[in-house]
């Protein structure tokens, strides 16, 4: 596994000098090379944009969208290895935020603000000059092998104020960085086979009832912290846009499970809105709905309790 750190510390080099274009091409030419070498995860994707776009899995459209999404996380990695060497004057060149009020909006009610989005676009980038401009962000995050190179991902996001925290000490650390009126944020598109022990209600998404964690409205509800739904969208040129939607405040309506499941849902919403306008920026290579090949092959079922209509 330390092969892997090393990996990634020569991919760092290499990408601070080789010129922006070969860099580029590189990332492509790998993100093609995955999507051909990595067939479980080919098929999975497949899947999972068949039912957004509404057709087969192997239509070909399905196909040409599954592989620029393996190309354009490939250029996010990229992009990540560049992380640690760029300037807030760099990344203020690179980035464009819209509706930036509504994470003052979120804010200025002085109970921090849960941002949440999916694995789409490139948010490893704006969170740095979110971090700068609003609040800094307390992040939750899977445990990486080896330990060495989840210690230097913290150390770079951490010299950008942007925290980041295992699973297993992450609820303390997200609640007192509330507390300070700080930011956190989520990334909802787990999947349906790697929920584990994470609470979860069911939401309706793309017409499909499928899990969603339930994280950002269990928070909402303990802490008062409004939920900013958003992402942010690679444009052709690589130029980042980060766009949000206005914070969703939770009414108690009396019945906690109805909360969490309505807040989700709106959140479900959302994210649709988002991933349907631009599918081959969404990372997604886990099952995403149990009645996916993929899913049954795995698990028949995560969500016991009906959907709320």
């Amino acid at each position: 596994m330390i092969a892997l750190y090393w990996i990634w510390r020569i991919g760092m080099f290499c990408v601070g000098f080789a010129p922006p274009r070969l860099s580029l091409a590189a990332a492509e030419w790998m993100g093609t090379g995955a999507y051909y070498l990595m067939p479980l995860r080919r098929r999975v994707a497949r899947e999972n944009f068949a039912h957004v776009l509404g057709k087969s899995p192997n239509d070909p459209a399905v196909g040409r969208v599954t592989q620029r999404a393996f190309q354009n996380f490939a250029r996010l990695l990229r992009d990540v290895m560049l992380y640690p060497s760029m300037s807030l004057r760099d990344l203020e060149a690179r980035i464009t935020i819209q509706h930036g009020e509504y994470f003052e909006q979120a804010l200025a009610r002085g109970k921090g603000a849960i941002v949440v989005s999916a694995h789409f676009g490139n948010m490893d980038l704006p969170s740095a000059l979110l971090a700068h401009r609003y609040a800094p962000f307390t992040l939750v995050g899977e445990t990486l092998r080896p330990p060495q190179l989840m210690d230097l991902l913290t150390r770079i996001r951490r010299d950008k104020k942007v925290f980041l925290y295992p699973y297993e000490s992450a609820p303390r650390k997200i609640i007192e960085a509330l507390k300070r009126n700080e930011m956190t944020t989520f990334l909802l598109d787990f999947g349906v086979t790697h929920h584990f022990d994470i609470t979860t209600v069911p939401v309706n998404f793309f017409a499909t009832e499928t899990d969603f964690p339930a994280g950002p409205a269990q928070l909402a509800l303990l802490t008062g912290a409004p939920i900013v739904v958003g992402h942010a969208h690679v444009q052709l040129d690589g130029h980042i846009v980060v766009d949000v939607t206005p914070p969703i405040v939770i009414e108690r309506s009396g019945s906690r499970h109805r909360d969490l499941q309505m807040t989700m849902q709106e959140i479900a919403r959302r994210m649709e809105a988002f991933i349907r306008a631009h599918p081959e920026q969404w990372y997604i290579f886990r099952p995403m709905w149990k009645d996916s090949a993929s899913a049954r092959r795995k698990i028949p079922s995560l969500s016991k309790t009906p959907l709320i209509k």
